[in-house]
């Protein structure tokens, strides 16, 4: 290498050293005019991190013993301490193992308050299951004309059943008619208007 190059060589040397220490003396003014944001920022971000891992694991908490609770009732439906257990750690959880009992014994006290839970799902289907349960065809119209009932296709059926055991016939063939073709039901449907429909002639002979 030539003195030439080794002195050019040497300008670029000191030229990055240069630079980098500008860079550094810049840095180094910033965080001191803006050292207490910084420090905040962190502080925030800090806290924000600690706050997440303390909710995250909060929540794996109540999960287990809403987890736990549930296995018991499972075993012990009538378990008081399991249920109060479930309905602090998950209340929806809580209200659809209510709902599930109510609507297996036909408790209907139980599903008069579930019909006014604040889940959309819990109250629709506790809604049914009174009307099921009374044997009431108005309800079970009311419930089936809601928007967006779950079981729709499910009151009609049992409306239709109930006025044909009453001897409306041709008023339940009508409900049996406003099940939709591709329902479960559909096949069920028209064998109870059938069923119904020969019952009605042969009483009229």
């Amino acid at each position: 290498m030539s003195i030439k190059e080794q002195i050019d060589y040497a300008k670029d040397e000191l030229t990055q050293d240069e630079k980098l220490l500008a860079g550094l003396i810049k840095i180094e003014r910033f965080y001191k005019k803006n050292r207490v944001a910084i420090i905040a920022l962190a502080a925030i971000f800090f806290l924000g991190a600690v706050g997440y891992m303390g909710m995250e694991y909060y929540k794996q908490k109540r999960l287990e013993a809403a987890n736990r609770a549930m296995l018991t009732l499972e075993k012990s439906p009538d378990d008081a301490s399991a249920l109060k257990l479930l309905k602090e750690n998950d209340p929806q959880l809580a209200e659809l193992f209510l709902l599930k009992k109510a609507a297996g014994s036909g408790d209907i006290k139980s599903l008069e308050s579930l019909s006014g839970s604040k889940d959309p799902v819990v109250s629709d289907l506790a809604a049914y299951h009174l009307g099921t349960w009374n044997e009431d065809a108005e309800r079970l119209k009311s419930y089936r004309m809601r928007s967006g009932a779950l079981l729709r296709d499910f009151a009609l059926f049992d409306e239709a059943y109930l006025l044909m055991k009453d001897g409306k016939v041709a008023e339940g063939a009508q409900r049996l008619a406003m099940i939709e073709a591709d329902s479960p039901l559909k096949a069920v449907a028209d064998m109870l208007e059938h069923y119904g429909v020969a019952k009605s002639k042969k009483g009229g002979e």
